[in-house]
């Protein structure tokens, strides 16, 4: 605070309204204003501006001798011959900055300056002995008091320059010269990383933290007194693991005394960030573990949709009349977070992941788009389908799946969280949670006197409102604009949905997804043109389908989607796990011409090709057969039974009136009129 610059004694400005307290900023200000104070040096970084000590009116140089204790004067000449002379090292900066301990960690800032300033002052230590033994030398005299006069000068700039260098002339010769010999290392303190200079050995901090993560979740203070009953001889403790009982000895000083630590002490090495990472992984549950403690990855949404999409099921926040909740499972597409298929039910099982998957592909296949390329979800109720519908490569060509609890992970859960308190809280009333941390969150609850002691006043709503409201809000949710507007200007999530679809996503092929998500029915092919299913019948879209199927086997799986109003327009037919077709709703028509109608006609027509192709695939089928001839071989004749040496031929053709079949194949009655003409 107190140096000479250029023969003129000064003393810095900030000092003077700052700790010191001699002035107030705003006096200091003025008194500059008014040119009373004489800045000699301007202050910028690092370093502080100068006033000149004799522009300082007297009733303020009063206050600054009663706080120096002498007068300025003295007190920079005595450091003149020192601070004056000290250098930056730069080096020693880069060393100290750059020096690790044993355990990877670097010094304190503190620690750096503290050692950056020893070693500059003993760098200067070493200029100023040397000049002045020589000059002494020369003219003769003595060096004998020159540490003395050195070590004054340490003392006069302590205040202004941190260190720890020793005030004693010979303890300070004694570290210049080690440090001359060995260099910067000497000044780092040997105790660092050090176990035996440590109260709180490697030990005794093993035996806090264990007996802080037993199973009882004790508090810190209850760890401090087992600590005490442990060393006092009233407590054992022994390793459950190895059944090895702890050597009270080995928590004993060199000079045989217990090791007593303060319940501050032992909260303190409980709470080190290491320490609390280790015994929350006992003390805590699996989810509070993930979600405070563990490391978590940072990603960035995809940019193309269908490229990700994500599932989760949540429990609607308003209840029944039951007291229930109701179950809803989502789909999101990743990209553009919207709501992309949705499914409700009042219990959490299968059918609702299912009825979730069937209506995202309804939703896909409505609004033009292709398949989504993976598919991100966790086992609960969905791990039953790990070896088909959720196989990679199966449906979706890339499948993962989410650790259970850890809700940072799946992308659901934020855009649940979006969906829950961005929209619901606003359109709904009683949306939030009582224990929710911020107040706008916290729904509540009045509690009303009963036998058991659980009754809250609560409004109920009905299964079908509820779902009716979501439905709408997921509507609201759609259309509203996408969050990251820098990147999808002016689109809401459904503009980005539809306007930003992956190139890579495939047209969605039914007949794959269709034995996962859609009903099932057994059946059999009738009268090689239909089968039945749900009480309608569903026509073949070409009788040479008929070649797909098995020997001797018309039976058939057939599998389907029910429409929003429950018609069923289209069954997928499968046989033994292979695709065979896909059969369309048979139309009847009107036989009274009268009454026919266009769609009566057209079904006529659709009936009449599918006969038609029937019959010449039969016609052609039997034109294919070849004419054959067939010989019966007669018994050659010997010498022993005296036939006559010849052979029968006996030659059977087909005539060309049984080889062409009548159309009436099938018809009995044909056969009966055919069978009295000929009696």
């Amino acid at each position: 605070m107190i140096e000479k610059y250029n023969n003129i004694l000064c003393i810095q400005g900030g000092w003077l309204y700052g700790e010191s307290g001699i002035m107030t900023k705003s006096n200091y200000d003025l008194l500059i204003i008014r040119n009373i104070l004489r800045i000699v040096r301007r202050g910028c970084r690092n370093t502080p501006s100068l006033v000149d000590y004799n522009s300082i009116p007297d009733r303020f140089k009063k206050k600054i001798i009663e706080k120096l204790g002498r007068d300025p004067e003295k007190i920079a000449e005595e450091r003149s011959g020192l601070a004056s002379q000290i250098k930056p090292d730069y080096e020693a900066r880069e060393y100290f900055t750059s020096y690790r301990l044993a355990d990877g960690r670097t010094l304190t800032q503190d620690t750096i300056t503290e050692y950056l300033n020893n070693a500059e002052i003993l760098n200067t230590i070493g200029h100023i002995a040397g000049n002045r033994a020589g000059k002494r030398r020369a003219m003769g005299g003595s060096t004998n008091n020159i540490w003395d006069n050195l070590a004054s000068q340490v003392t006069a700039i302590k205040q202004e320059r941190t260190h720890s260098l020793p005030e004693n002339p010979r303890r300070l010769k004694e570290k210049w010269e080690k440090y001359h010999a060995e260099g910067y290392i000497s000044l780092v303190h040997r105790g660092f990383d050090n176990d035996n200079s440590r109260k709180v050995s490697d030990k005794v901090e093993g035996l806090i933290m264990s007996l802080y993560a037993n199973k009882d979740k004790p508090y810190g203070s209850t760890v401090h007194d087992l600590y005490l009953q442990f060393l006092g001889g009233a407590l054992e403790l022994y390793d459950i693991t190895t059944g090895e009982v702890l050597d009270r000895n080995d928590f004993y000083d060199k000079k045989g005394n217990p090791i007593v630590i303060s319940e501050s002490s032992i909260w303190n090495y409980i709470n080190m960030p290491r320490n609390r990472a280790i015994v929350d992984k006992i003390r805590s549950g699996r989810f509070e573990y993930i979600n405070s403690q563990r490391p978590h990855y940072h990603r960035h949404s995809p940019f193309f949709s269908l490229s990700k999409i994500s599932m989760d099921d949540r429990d609607l926040p308003r209840k029944m009349p039951d007291g229930t909740r109701v179950k809803a499972y989502y789909a999101y597409d990743v990209a553009s977070g919207a709501v992309i298929g949705a499914a409700y039910s009042k219990s959490k099982d299968t059918n609702l992941f299912l009825g979730c998957v069937t209506n995202m592909f309804r939703f896909i296949e409505r609004e033009g788009l292709g398949m989504p390329i993976e598919v991100e979800v966790e086992h609960h109720i969905v791990r039953q389908f790990d070896e088909d519908l959720m196989k990679a490569g199966i449906v979706f060509p890339f499948v993962r799946w989410c650790a259970p609890g850890n809700s940072q992970e799946k992308r659901a859960e934020h855009f649940n969280k979006a969906k829950k308190y961005g929209y619901e809280k606003k359109y709904q009333a009683g949306i939030g949670r009582w224990y929710a941390k911020l107040e706008a969150n916290r729904v509540n609850y009045d509690k009303v006197p009963s036998e058991t002691n659980d009754t809250y006043k609560e409004k109920f709503y009905a299964y079908d409102d509820l779902v009716a409201d979501d439905l709408e809000i997921i509507r609201k949710y759609n259309n509203d604009l996408h969050p990251k507007q820098n990147k999808y200007r002016g689109m809401t999530r459904m503009d980005v949905l539809r306007h930003h679809a992956n190139p890579d996503a495939k047209p969605i092929k039914r007949e794959i997804i269709i034995r996962y998500i859609g009903e099932h029915t057994a059946t059999s092919i009738r009268r090689n043109q239909y089968v039945r299913v749900q009480y309608n019948d569903y026509q073949l879209p070409d009788p040479n389908i008929l070649k797909r199927l098995a020997p001797n086997n018309y039976n058939v799986d057939c599998y389907y989607m029910p429409e929003e109003n429950g018609d069923i327009n289209e069954v997928y037919m499968f046989q033994e796990n292979q695709f065979v077709t896909v059969c369309r709703k048979l139309k009847t028509f009107n036989e009274a011409k009268t009454e026919q109608t266009q769609d009566d006609v057209d079904a006529f027509v659709d009936q009449s090709k599918y006969i038609s192709r029937f019959d010449k695939m039969v016609k052609d089928g039997v034109n294919g057969f070849a004419k054959l001839g067939k010989t019966e071989p007669v018994q050659a004749v010997t010498t022993e039974n005296r036939l006559p040496d010849v052979r029968k031929m006996i030659v059977v053709e087909q005539t060309d009136k049984e080889a062409n079949l009548p159309d009436e194949w099938d018809d009995m009655e044909y056969y009966g009129t055919r069978g009295i003409d000929s009696l």
